[in-house]
């Protein structure tokens, strides 16, 4: 999830609106559970209209049909592999996404379309092979360093190895930054960019785009960094978030060789230089031209076949839950939306569903380009399987641009991944796909309900950019997220299986499976719920421009939002083209903003 961090703004929030969003004083919040939805307590966001229409008429069958233990299987299989664009670890992953779709007999049944378009890179392919870290050290750098648990390698008393991997499934492949190049060198350590002289290899705390190119400058001769987002930390209080590695890039082009290092050993390292200690990087790194491949599996619909419902699981990425797990639960929602048609269960969609696996930022414009048809809405499905338990996440609904993007009041919070949000760059288009979206989630913690479970927590937030997700947006297309935050494990190699909740995993796909359902085969006794549901957040968007003082201008842009809504529900219930509605018009007075790659 969210490889591309976000990039400085062109436009930012006005301070007053972000105070709004997270201060703890000014006027009293409305009590937490008044905006919650009619189960009790799941969903921390404005209530929908309780109802058996809607993504209602599709949760149970999805249930009935979704098979969580291939779904495992297919997520084991690629969080095996370090997953970079075309590389051999995405290849691989593909391949199975493949398998899997070709064994339901997608490419080969009437209706159930399959296609890879392979398209040219703009870099070359890059495969991690292996790489190995070692402190070479006198022998006050090595007692120190055994008073912190690192013991020396056998057979040598100066030697201590820190961190290696040799095959995509060792712990510590994160070490290696998507990007970086071959290495054998060996030099001193100089921490901060202060200490760094020519022949020395950095040790820092910052990321790594942040200090390369002052790196470079002053002569260093590698960079190794222990960075982590600052919000990772361990929900238990058990520290396993000291022994995490984070999953960072170089920039394009770049030539000094990097590594990610945990902040344990980030800490031996600051010791033993005191003493002397050098350290020897070593690493092999495959470089190969070829071809992006992007598969697509459609399931063609009914009467409006030209117009697509898009549904998203990235491959690339080198965790688990990001997104090993995401591309496997949408591989398994393709599967049984396939058996449930064939087995007439379900009729054929009136629009059709397309589902997207490819990279996390390039993936959707592709789809769109291949499939020759309309977009109605996108559904990105990324980082949908975090346990709870161990990390600290809840599944979390990511509404597309509105104008909580622009004024963002509570009962709306932005999670801890944006610093900075800007404000939306396109045109903010309204629609009703946040509401589907929302009804699904709570349909979902209702069938649980009733299938003996518990309610489901889930939550949702405004607009923070990141994934493929925007690339819809920029071109007025509706666009929705699920994700799992805050999740301690984000973006580190700690972001593995023993972190992923199958039940999770189900609960969440069958959510995205039903909201995609509910828009690509809208019928017109949905629409009551719809509007009714769009009629409760009204009032909570209304009452929180009142309560917070936002103004005429919040006020407007929330009317005019929900209007535009009300008639985009109502074409696609009747079966109709949707409006082409003109894009919403705001002129907050924007201060200077953005976000640094650090994600700080």
């Amino acid at each position: 999830m969210r490889a591309t961090l976000l990039a400085p703004a062109v436009a930012g929030i006005a301070a007053a609106f972000l105070g709004a969003c997270s201060s703890a004083s000014g006027p009293p919040l409305p009590e937490k559970f008044e905006q919650r939805s009619p189960v009790a307590g799941a969903h921390d966001g404005p209530p929908v209209d309780q109802g058996q229409t809607g993504s209602a008429r599709f949760v149970h069958p999805l249930l009935d049909a979704y098979d969580a233990e291939a779904a495992m299987g297919v997520a084991v299989f690629i969080d095996g592999f370090y997953r970079a664009p075309a590389s051999r670890g995405y290849e691989e992953s593909i391949e199975r996404v493949l398998a899997a779709l070709y064994g339901a007999g997608f490419g080969a049944t009437d209706g159930f379309k399959l296609s890879v378009p392979r398209r040219p890179m703009e870099a070359m392919a890059w495969t991690p092979v292996s790489a190995r870290l070692t402190a070479v050290a006198s022998g006050q750098a090595v007692d120190e360093a055994a008073k912190r648990g690192v013991k020396p390698r056998a057979g040598s008393g100066r030697e201590i190895e820190l961190m290696r991997f040799d095959t995509e499934r060792d712990v510590h492949r994160a070490m290696l930054p998507l990007g970086a190049p071959s290495c054998s060198l060996e030099g001193p350590l100089g921490l901060g960019l202060d200490e760094v002289e020519p022949g020395r290899v950095l040790l820092t705390d910052r990321p790594l785009k942040v200090v390369e190119q002052a790196a470079v400058e002053a002569g260093a001769i590698a960079i190794i960094s222990d960075y982590v987002f600052p919000y990772c930390v361990d929900p238990t209080g058990s520290k396993r978030d000291f022994d995490a590695v984070f999953c960072d890039e170089v920039r394009p082009g770049s030539t000094i060789p990097s590594f990610q290092v945990s902040e344990r050993i980030g800490a031996t390292l600051r010791t033993a230089a005191q003493v002397g200690t050098r350290v020897k990087l070593e690493a092999e790194v495959r470089r190969e031209e070829r071809l992006l491949r992007t598969v697509l599996a459609t399931i063609e619909g009914a009467e409006r076949p030209e117009e697509v419902v898009f549904v998203l699981g990235h491959v690339d990425g080198a965790g688990a839950n990001d997104n090993a797990a995401g591309a496997a639960g949408v591989v398994e929602l393709a599967v049984s939306m396939k058996r449930l048609i064939e087995a007439g269960t379900l009729d054929p969609p009136r629009r059709s569903v397309c589902f997207v696996f490819g990279t996390e930022t390039g993936a959707g414009a592709t789809a769109v380009e291949e499939s020759g048809g309309v977009p109605v809405a996108a559904i990105v499905a990324d980082m949908i399987a975090a346990d709870a338990g161990e990390t600290g996440a809840i599944c979390l609904l990511e509404r597309g641009w509105d104008p909580a993007s622009v004024f963002p009041l509570l009962p709306d919070e932005h999670t801890p991944w944006a610093s900075v949000v800007p404000v939306p760059g396109g045109p903010m288009v309204p629609h009703g796909l946040s509401i589907i979206c929302r009804e699904a989630l709570i349909d979902v913690s209702y069938a649980e309900l009733a299938r003996g479970g518990q309610a489901w927590e889930t939550g949702e937030h405004p607009w923070e950019g990141g994934g493929d997700q925007q690339s819809f947006l920029v071109e007025g297309v509706a666009s929705s997220l699920f994700w799992h935050f805050t999740d301690f494990t984000f973006h580190t190699s700690l972001d593995r299986m023993d972190m992923v909740d199958p039940e999770e995993l189900r609960r969440t796909a069958v959510a995205v499976g039903a909201a995609a359902l509910a828009v690509a085969d809208a019928r017109p006794m949905d629409l009551e719920r719809h509007l009714d549901t769009l009629n409760l957040e009204r009032r909570v968007r209304l009452d929180a421009v009142v309560r917070e003082e936002a103004g005429p201008e919040a006020e407007e842009l929330w009317k005019a939002w929900f209007k535009g809504a009300r008639f985009w529900l109502k074409a696609l219930t009747a079966g109709e083209a949707l409006p082409e509605a003109e894009p919403l018009r705001f002129s907050v007075a924007p201060e200077a903003a953005g976000a640094d790659d650090s994600g700080e």
